[in-house]
């Protein structure tokens, strides 16, 4: 295996020789091998900082990370880490991908009948929801979003409008997610920290957090689609007056 000094340690992981040794001082990363009375470190050490540094920009504090590392002596820093890296991972938006540009509306889900490839194009791109890549390329930023666009478009709805929409979305959809997750702390997260985060429960940890999405996005589309039977009747309350004979006489 190819070992390097810590300077390019640092730059392989894109950071600075300072914040490395800072790692090694607080423990974790392990210790370096030895060439003579020179420090080297492997692809091993770098896999540890992608680890750490990943969680970093998850939110967790060294501290946490340290408690992480040391918590079990039987079972390896990367089985802790990668845990929790894991409990993340059913979250996680879709990856934007690359494709032709003539592989779009397949890419999609849409009949080329259904709508030009150009028009598709010119809509999501003034709702950026995609991108040049190159020529004649495209970089699709939520493949998500996009493939809600283009069914927006096959309805005759401006990809602008449900991208405005989504952004509204956002913001309620956020506070339920701050439910799910109080809830998860609560009933079970809790209770695990309390135990001392035994290694033995890391697997239901983890497991827990991947049933919750579907747990959650059930129960999500279930209140939803009552509130939404709900705006649906107020709707077409509304719009029988609208179109009744004593609306037309009205007018």
């Amino acid at each position: 295996m190819a070992d390097f000094p810590i300077e390019e340690l640092a730059r392989r992981a894109g950071m600075t020789v300072r914040t490395v040794r800072t790692y090694i001082t607080r423990g974790l990363l392990p210790p370096a091998g030895r060439a003579g009375r020179a420090a080297r470190y492997t692809g091993d050490h770098l896999d540890r900082l992608d680890l750490v540094n990943g969680l970093r920009r998850r939110g967790f504090s060294l501290g946490a990370i340290e408690v992480l590392v040391a918590q079990d002596t039987e079972r390896t820093a990367e089985d802790a880490l990668r845990l929790y890296r894991g409990m993340l991972a059913p979250w996680q938006p879709e990856e934007p991908v690359e494709v032709d540009e003539a592989e779009l509306p397949g890419r999609l889900g849409l009949t080329p009948a259904a709508v030009s490839a150009h028009e598709l194009l010119r809509h999501l791109d003034e709702a950026g929801v995609v991108e040049a890549a190159g020529p004649g390329r495209l970089r699709i930023l939520a493949p998500d979003l996009a493939r809600a666009a283009a069914e927006a478009v096959r309805l005759g709805i401006p990809p602008a409008a449900l991208v405005g929409l989504r952004r509204r979305l956002d913001d309620h959809t956020g506070a339920v997610a701050e439910m799910f997750v109080e809830l998860f702390a609560r009933q079970v997260w809790d209770d695990y920290v309390d135990a001392g985060l035994p290694a033995g429960d890391a697997p239901r940890i983890q497991q827990t957090v991947e049933q919750l999405q579907p747990v959650a996005t059930l129960a999500l589309l279930s209140s939803f689609r009552s509130r939404m039977q709900d705006v649906m009747d107020a709707f077409i309350t509304r719009i029988s007056d609208d179109i009744s004979p004593e609306a037309g006489r009205a007018m």
